[in-house]
């Protein structure tokens, strides 16, 4: 399995077995199909249109909130990734996600890696709602394999946490579906794994950074006024300059 494989940002080739290997970019999302645990799964790619076959790109995986699919507006992270990231927008079986996509995810990640030069060391995940839990649950338990990951109104998921992995996180403080208690103990959660203190400095426009944490940041956001918003003015611009700021 990918999450035994994997070593998130650390020495050694962070080159996936793609690399070198012919492939061409794409024009937009293409629509890809993987048979997992007994069931059909689709998932949409985007690979940057002027692909390099020699050169490790980092690997976005997007995950929709409930009733979405991977071609969901709102994170549209590749809208600032551009040209300098691969984007994986996955459909969740009946539009959410649950402890069984974390193989799921681990068949994506290896198919991409074995078709696609990949940085193994710069894996992301960033998902809304039902796909900020699930993107908590993936930095829990699959803390070896994920850089970093970005949650917005999401909490706590996951069990037999590993490894420390860098976070961002949006919360606003009047969501009635996911309430902001939840954002703030996936926050702490976080703190916690990367040892961070809980001293922070001002990064403007609601967001803080905390101190202490070394190469695994946490980054922390809310609002207020929004409710249960994805945020696509505020939110994709934010998370594309926080993995971007990560090596």
């Amino acid at each position: 399995m990918c999450g035994a494989t994997h070593a998130q940002g650390n020495a050694g080739d962070r080159h996936s077995p793609g690399c070198g290997i012919a492939a061409t970019g794409t024009r937009g999302f293409e629509l890809q199909k993987l048979r997992v645990l007994d069931h059909d799964r689709t998932y949409h790619l985007r690979v940057p249109r002027g692909y390099d076959s020699k050169r490790p790109y980092p690997v976005i995986f997007r995950w929709h909130g409930r009733g979405g699919d991977g071609l969901s507006g709102g994170l549209d992270i590749e809208a600032f990734s551009g040209e300098d990231a691969i984007v994986v927008g996955a459909d969740g079986l009946h539009g959410s996600w649950s402890s069984g996509d974390v193989v799921f995810f681990d068949r994506m990640l290896e198919e991409i890696e074995a078709k696609f030069c990949v940085d193994r060391g710069r894996v992301f995940s960033y998902g809304f709602s039902a796909g900020g839990f699930f993107t908590n649950r993936l930095a829990c338990e699959r803390g070896d394999v994920l850089r970093a990951s970005a949650a917005i109104a999401g909490g706590p998921r996951g069990d037999n946490c590993r490894g420390k992995v860098a976070s961002w996180f949006l919360h606003d403080a009047d969501d009635k579906v996911v309430p902001f208690a939840l954002g703030e103990a996936a926050r702490d959660r976080a703190l916690e794994a990367n040892g961070c203190s809980s001293k922070f400095i001002e990064e403007g426009e609601g967001c803080v950074r905390y101190l202490g944490c070394d190469k695994t940041p946490v980054v922390w956001c809310q609002s207020q006024g929004f409710g249960h918003h994805i945020r696509g003015d505020f939110a994709p611009s934010r998370v594309w300059r926080f993995f971007r700021s990560l090596q």
